[in-house]
């Protein structure tokens, strides 16, 4: 017998909002205004930036998956795996068209499904070292580390949250291939990020962050099942 899963339909406009009050402040905390852009941040901000980036990403990513699995999933068909379809008039013409140029900016895309886990390096690993340290040389910290990859995932951040339903409809069309495809990896981890549920989290937060991801933990039998 299945588990029915867990549903937090009354709170996930709830959850969204504060999602979208968090970055807003994260914002104004850096000062970045309407652009969202620091080409550079101090290491100490880039770290504090990083966990709460990461600790959103996770949020929004549940979120979209508890409303994508709400309803049944597309089917999924490989390319070139159905039958050829008649073309309708005028068909050919539209597809030898010139296709439209891409975005001279293009905004990042939101990662829809949890990145795989790193490995840990082995304790016997030498570090490496692009000069050596001569004995008794201070070693030399830059100020400053380079920020645009924080920032990427920042404006893919803020694009998704703006405009919620056409993430459901991308991660709805990703969920039913990971059903058709059982090697696909599960868009979920098993635990939530440490910037989710670590000690210096929130403890109010830590059990918001637990709740939605048991909600959508619920929710895996349903996608992993034929």
């Amino acid at each position: 017998m299945m588990i029915q899963p867990i549903r937090l339909t009354a709170s996930l406009g709830l959850l969204w909002a504060l999602a979208s009050q968090r970055l807003e402040r994260l914002s104004d905390r850096l000062g970045l205004g309407p652009l969202a852009i620091r080409a550079f941040l101090p290491r100490a901000l880039n770290r504090t930036v990083k966990q709460e980036l990461t600790a959103l990403e996770a949020m929004v990513r549940r979120e979209l998956f508890l409303v994508a699995m709400d309803t049944p999933l597309p089917r999924w068909t490989p390319r070139g795996a159905g039958p050829a379809q008649p073309q309708p008039e005028g068909a050919q013409d539209r597809h030898s068209a010139p296709r439209a140029d891409p975005p001279l900016f293009p905004v990042p895309a939101f990662r829809l499904t949890e990145p795989p886990a790193r490995e840990a390096a082995p304790a016997s690993a030498p570090r490496a070292s692009s000069s050596p340290k001569t004995p008794g040389e201070p070693r030399l910290i830059a100020p400053e580390i380079p920020a645009a990859v924080l920032f990427n995932r920042f404006a893919a951040l803020r694009e998704a949250l703006a405009a919620p339903e056409a993430q459901v409809a991308r991660l709805r069309r990703k969920l039913a291939r990971i059903r058709a495809d059982k090697s696909q990896p599960m868009p979920l981890a098993d635990l939530p990020p440490k910037a989710c549920i670590g000690p210096d989290v929130w403890p109010v937060l830590r059990e918001l962050h637990w709740t939605l991801h048991d909600a959508a933990l619920s929710w895996l039998p349903i996608l992993d099942s034929s």
